[in-house]
């Protein structure tokens, strides 16, 4: 029923999601990185577009797009967690 390359496709596809949105939590809760954090979820919504533009599948589209909605949440709760104060820092880990 399953194909094993179909599997296999899968599992690299939501590892390179997953990998995404850790490296845009670790960018966007750094103290001065608000506008470094910004940078991948532009690119990935460029991107989507860019998808939409070239071959007009919304399948293709939604599936560019939902990574990069992700991330934009992500940069907006790490954001908001530094506003807070609630953000852990990796200075004061360092130093203990």
């Amino acid at each position: 029923m399953w194909d094993i390359e179909f599997i296999l496709a899968i599992g690299k596809v939501i590892s390179l999601i997953l990998c995404m949105v850790f490296i845009e939590g670790v960018v966007a809760s750094r103290l001065n990185g608000k506008w470094t954090g910004m940078l991948l979820p532009t690119i990935m919504v460029l991107l989507s577009v860019w998808v939409l533009a070239t071959w007009r599948n919304g399948i293709y589209f939604l599936l560019v797009l939902a990574p990069a909605l992700l991330c934009w949440f992500i940069y907006f709760m790490c954001r908001r967690s530094i506003k807070n104060g609630t953000a852990l820092c990796l200075q004061e880990e360092e130093n203990i």
